[in-house]
């Protein structure tokens, strides 16, 4: 639990960037919306099969150039040149003109890595063989590119890390950042979540049945995320960036920080029931861990910032655990099926519901699962204490707390 002022951290800065465009005010207004900006998967390489999955939440050409120089961005894979735009987006949010460089961390998490440029330095390996592989590709097609392009551009020299664990990667990245201040590691972190989704990724995720499909509805046809749903069938596959500016709470009062939140105590768990590509069942277990690790704070919750993103049985399991640690629901919050999955936009949405903002109800969100027995909350939500929560294939779960400053 925390202990003290002395070991609190808060958030001072947040950069985003998805397929509702640039910063924390596109997110707003898109949240409030309730609807997803999609676009047609590209197909042209031959990747998909017939009638698969054809939308995507892709962030697309974005204009980088305040945070980003083309010089720099162009020896940069996608995922670097969003995480550094993020990253710079967050620290000029925080108002950190200079950063405490020996004093600064940086972690970040990502499910798939620089897919375009290891896919292109894959192929060339392939094709011509090794002695042909472009070292140019090579530099930026590791899953931790982003964090060690984020350590350049900003100058940050303490811990460098990255987590790789699909969904709950966000959650855990926040969780060992605040571990890290809490323990006089730094006095600043750069902390969040980065993914970039190229045709190759989408259509291993349709393959595995992940991805909401095309289906007949009220005379057409419809492909959305339908998060609680009784007709969701797979969640709308999305990119983008994330990045919150975490610091000790004395080192932002030292120098006049406005303060967003107050990152409360995290709790993780591994449900070995799950299969690699789907969720397990175990709830009942998964639910006593979140009791015990954060029971006390559970008492003072009154919004949920829930993974849940349409995907049959992850959206049942994240439903059974809330009900059981949380017996009188609070108000429930999906933002997922506005900013797709990956990208960390449930980071953005927990700090938007803290500062007070419109969420609208989710385009496909008509018939709430009797089975579920949860229906999403619109209109304006100020919440004082958050629970954000993830779920990711494979079985690892991840949850933490907010509350306002």
């Amino acid at each position: 639990m925390t202990n003290g002022t002395n070991n609190q951290v808060v958030v001072t800065g947040i950069g985003c960037l998805g397929p509702f465009g640039l910063g924390i005010d596109a997110l707003q207004q898109a949240l409030a919306t309730g609807v997803a900006t999609t676009s047609d998967i590209d197909r042209s390489a031959g990747y998909h099969r017939n009638g698969s999955a054809t939308q995507v939440a892709a962030t697309g050409e974005l204009d980088l150039t305040p945070w980003l120089s083309e010089d720099d961005g162009r020896r940069m894979s996608q995922f670097s040149q969003h995480a550094v735009t993020c990253a710079r987006m967050a620290l000029g949010h925080a108002g950190l003109a200079e950063i405490p460089s020996e004093r600064t961390a940086v972690t970040i998490a990502t499910a798939f890595g620089p897919g375009g440029f290891t896919e292109r330095l894959a192929l060339q390996v392939l094709q011509k063989g090794g002695k042909f592989a472009s070292p140019f590709l090579f530099t930026d097609c590791v899953a931790n590119a982003a964090a060690g392009q984020i350590a350049i551009a900003t100058g940050a020299r303490g811990a460098n890390l990255t987590i790789c664990q699909r969904e709950a990667g966000p959650l855990l990245a926040i969780a060992q950042a605040t571990n890290d201040l809490r323990l006089g590691r730094a006095d600043v972190c750069l902390a969040g979540s980065v993914d970039e989704l190229q045709p190759l990724s989408y259509a291993i995720l349709d393959r595995f049945r992940a991805l909401a499909r095309p289906t007949a509805r009220d005379g057409k046809t419809e492909e959305l995320p339908r998060p609680f749903d009784t007709q969701r069938n797979g969640y709308l596959a999305g990119d983008g960036g994330t990045i919150l500016v975490l610091e000790r709470d004395q080192h932002a009062k030292a120098r006049g920080a406005r303060v967003l939140a107050r990152v409360g105590d995290s709790a993780r768990a591994f449900d070995p029931t799950a299969p690699r590509t789907g969720h397990g069942r175990d709830s009942a277990a998964l639910a006593a861990r979140l009791q015990e690790r954060l029971g006390p704070q559970l008492r003072t919750v009154d919004t949920v910032i829930s993974s849940a993103s349409g995907a049959r049985r992850g959206d049942a399991l994240e439903a059974e655990i809330l009900r059981t640690v949380l017996p009188k629901l609070p108000q429930v919050l999906a933002p997922k099926s506005v900013t797709g999955e990956f990208g960390g936009g449930t980071l953005g949405a927990a700090m938007l519901a803290l500062i007070g903002t419109n969420f609208g109800k989710p385009q496909g969100c008509t018939q709430p699962d009797p089975n579920i027995g949860i229906e999403l909350a619109d209109g304006l939500i100020h919440a004082q204490h958050i629970l954000c929560s993830a779920h990711a294939a494979g079985g690892v779960s991840s949850w933490l707390t907010f509350s306002q400053p």
